[in-house]
This record gives structure tokens, C-alpha cells and sequence, in this order.
């Protein structure tokens, strides 16, 4: 069997690197440039895990990142108010600065007290075209004792006292104009304005139309009581 003419001698790893790379490099042979994207790559996702794992870290890391035990849910707290008072007598009530509202026929604290429909009702019931004359209030329901004046009439606190139909549906409808001023904000507050009372005076005009059609009738006679109090307010 013949042999080849030339032999070749096994390269060594030392001489194969020498001989190759320069050889490349010498020939201007561009290298692979999927190694080179792929490098790339390798670099730019270490980076972003790297980045990713220091923000980690320093989250965990950072005290107020710390998770907090459950709280007890907060309660609002509303407008703390406070209730002006007058005290239990005229004279007290005097004392603590309070008015008395002939209006509403309470003293009540000056906060609370609206001197224009005061007033207002005061020109009404003082004015000598009433069907029984000015200043229809009494002692008794015959109308034989007439309460002297308003002072009097203050001093009555717990007193049962009687007027006319006629004062009552005006005392009714000078409250309402008391009322229309609350809502408007021309007046801060109101006492003796509870939703009991609005019914009765609404059912006291009804009744009146009802009964008298409209006409004067038995709007002047003796007909309606109330008792000279004394109401706080709340502020």
C-alpha cells in the first residue's frame, strides 16, 4: 500500500492560536458578529439585573418601606358646639346677658335672637288696630286681666298667659320670616325652632282659613295660650 508523499505534523495548541489570530487580523477578516451582538446583550442584561436588584435592596433596606402593623380606622371628629344658656329665672337670665324674645315669648341668648322679626312682631301686637286693641295679652282666658307690659310679661317665666287667635297666626307667620332668614345666613341661629312646633303653627293657619274663610271672625277673640319660658341655644 503507498504512502502519501508529504506528511503533516499535528499543530499544537500554542502555535494554532498564534498563527491564526494574527492572520486575521493581517487579512482584515471582520469577526462574527453574532458573538459580538450576543456579548452585548449578556452585558446590558446584567446591568438592568444589577440596577434591579440594588433598588430592590435599598427598598427593603429603607425603614419606612417596612410593612406596619393594621390600625385601628380613625374616627372623624365633627365640630365640637356648645349650648349658651340663661339660666332658670328672668332675673338670671338678665344676668347672663340674654334677650327676651317677644316673638317666641322666651329669654333666649343673644346669639340666638333675631331683633328684626322681633321687632316686627312687636309693631304688630302694640298696634291699636288690633281686633282687641293693642297689646292683646292676659292673665286669664276672659280677657279681663291684661298683662301690663312686656317687662311684666318676661318676668312670667313658667306663667300660663292668653292672647288672641289673631296674635298667634302672627306669631306664626313673623317665625317663618325668622326662619327664611336662618336659611338665607342673615341670621346665625335660632332657638325654639323645632319641627314640632313648625307643624303646629302651619296646622293653627289651616285651621283658621278653614274656619273663617279667609275672614277676620274669630281670629280676635280669646282663643290661644302659651307659657313664658326660657331656651338655650347651641353655638
Amino acid at each position: 500500500m503507498m504512502r502519501p508523499s508529504e506528511t503533516y505534523s499535528q499543530l499544537r495548541q500554542s502555535d494554532d492560536n498564534i498563527s491564526t489570530s494574527p492572520k486575521l487580523e493581517a487579512e482584515g477578516l471582520p469577526l462574527n458578529p453574532r458573538h459580538d451582538w450576543t456579548r452585548n446583550c449578556l452585558f446590558i442584561l446584567l446591568g438592568i439585573l444589577g440596577a434591579v436588584t440594588c433598588l430592590i435592596l435599598g427598598y427593603v433596606a429603607h425603614p419606612k418601606a417596612q410593612p406596619t402593623p393594621p390600625t385601628t380606622p380613625k374616627t372623624w371628629k365633627t365640630t365640637s358646639t356648645s349650648e349658651l344658656h340663661c339660666g332658670n329665672s328672668s332675673s338670671e337670665a338678665r344676668a347672663l346677658g340674654c334677650v327676651f324674645d317677644l316673638l317666641t315669648n322666651n329669654w333666649m341668648p343673644q346669639y340666638c335672637a333675631d331683633p328684626y322679626t322681633d321687632g316686627e312682631y312687636r309693631a304688630w301686637v302694640i298696634d291699636a288696630g288690633r281686633e282687641l286693641g293693642a297689646w292683646a295679652f292676659y292673665h286669664d282666658d276672659k280677657a279681663e286681666r291684661q298683662v301690663a307690659s312686656e317687662e311684666e310679661l318676661s318676668d312670667l317665666v313658667g306663667k300660663h298667659v292668653w292672647t288672641t287667635t289673631e296674635n298667634h297666626l302672627a306669631h306664626c307667620v313673623f317665625l317663618a320670616r325668622r326662619m327664611h332668614r336662618l336659611v338665607t345666613g342673615e341670621i346665625a341661629a335660632v332657638a325654639h325652632n323645632t319641627f314640632a312646633h313648625t307643624m303646629h303653627c302651619t296646622k293653627a293657619v289651616l285651621k283658621a282659613l278653614q274656619a273663617t274663610g279667609g275672614q277676620s271672625g274669630d281670629v280676635a277673640q280669646i282663643g290661644s295660650t302659651f307659657d313664658v319660658g326660657i331656651v338655650s341655644c347651641l353655638v
